[in-house]
């Protein structure tokens, strides 16, 4: 029980992360998005296995009302079951996730801290010259996310964000490639219209298939579910396009979402098949890079970035921690095949001195303006990618 409300809890924060990046002050509501709130959970997670009193407390309030031990589980059955490792030689999804941690070669973890993050979270720990050889160190980081993600992350942390003053630096990474249950035959994809948010337009390729769908109506927005091959493993992967009735309508689907994330739930659950009018879905490719410094400390967590911050628990020194930034960035690639996706979370740490509707007999779904979209294990419920698509000619 405990797991299934920590993934509602993580499904909550993946509308409020998406709806605060779009249509928050100074939001990307132009702009195409695509977040990993899975990959974000997890580096918070190992930040939270060290912190400590009030600092702590925060992690597990923003995390959601599940509480810190709920979400410590969820993060482990993410890392050792959900998106363990697999070669997608089974017919199922190519599946990488790992985390690390990096900390100064002067300085050692806590034995209990390295304990819990290499048990629990499959986190492996690094030695980096923060103090001596910074820049070298960046690079050695931004090489590791690299490699997990098969290159479709690159130069995670930018230049300057390591510096003598680092102590630690506390990373997730994932990727995900995976083919439709369902293939669209290419043959079949054509150039059509797509409506800008802006009231233009511009010609983009869209997919298309005469095939039963999983679809669900509700009463100003559908939702197409598209499930991927399953291998072995027990784990299934689907993506849910959200998409307005109205063209202008994915901003007041961001707001009403992001407001009841229990219609995440809601709209996806006993979904039927059913037939298809006229089926349209644009093929898209998505790659986003921020500093989520200023998003995290937007929805709430404050308090890991002050200089009261408490993670006494991390690091065998009397050295005070406080995280002085936060990076993040995501990849997601949709065409007739299936889906490619990866992500990057990094938390930089730095001395203490630093700041369901019944479904109609036919249905049409025609994707042809702005859309949100979702890639979910479904047995689990976590949120593994959210963004919107509002342009797909922009990548």
């Amino acid at each position: 029980m405990e797991l299934a409300d920590a993934a509602r809890d993580e499904a909550a924060l993946a509308m409020r992360m998406l709806r605060q990046l779009a249509c928050g002050e100074g939001g990307a509501s132009g702009a195409n998005i695509a977040v990993s709130p899975l990959s974000i959970h997890a580096a918070l997670a190992l930040l939270g296995a060290g912190a400590k009193g009030p600092t702590l407390d925060q992690i597990a309030a923003f995390l959601g009302p599940a509480g810190g031990p709920a979400h410590a589980a969820l993060a482990s059955h993410v890392a050792l079951r959900v998106l363990s490792d697999s070669a997608g030689d089974d017919g199922g999804p190519k599946v990488r996730f790992a985390n690390g941690v990096w900390v100064d070669a002067e300085m050692r973890l806590k034995v209990g801290y390295a304990a819990v993050v290499s048990e629990h979270y499959r986190a492996q720990a690094h030695p980096a010259s923060f103090r001596d050889m910074p820049e070298e160190a960046r690079t050695q980081i931004n090489r590791w996310f690299e490699s997990v993600t098969a290159g479709r992350i690159k130069e995670l942390l930018p230049r300057g964000s390591v510096n003598s003053a680092t102590l630690a630096v506390l990373g997730n990474a994932l990727y995900f490639k995976g083919a439709w249950r369902s293939k669209f035959d290419p043959r079949v994809t054509l150039d059509d219209t797509f409506y800008l948010h802006t009231g233009g337009h511009v010609r983009a390729q869209f997919m298309s298939s005469g095939k039963r769908q999983y679809i669900a109506c509700r009463s100003d927005y559908k939702v197409l579910k598209l499930p991927y091959a399953r291998g072995q493993e027990q784990r299934s992967f689907s993506m849910y396009i959200y998409l307005p009735n109205e063209r202008h309508g994915l901003h007041s689907l961001l707001q009403k979402l992001g407001s009841e994330p229990a219609l995440l739930e809601g709209s996806t659950s006993l979904m039927a098949q059913v037939p298809v009018g006229v089926f349209k879905l644009p093929k898209f490719t998505i790659s986003c890079k921020m500093d989520a410094t200023e998003l995290l400390q937007v929805l709430g967590l404050r308090l890991p970035f002050h200089p009261l911050a408490d993670f006494s628990d991390m690091l065998d020194s009397s050295a005070p921690l406080v995280v002085s930034a936060v990076f993040h960035q995501s990849f997601v690639e949709v065409n007739e095949e299936g889906t490619e996706a990866a992500a990057a979370t990094a938390i930089g740490a730095t001395f203490g001195c630093a700041a369901v509707s019944r479904p109609v007999e036919v249905v049409d779904f025609v994707a042809d303006h702005p859309f949100m979209f979702l890639i979910k294990e479904d047995l689990s419920g976590v949120v593994v990618f959210a963004g919107q698509v509002v342009n797909p000619l922009l990548s």
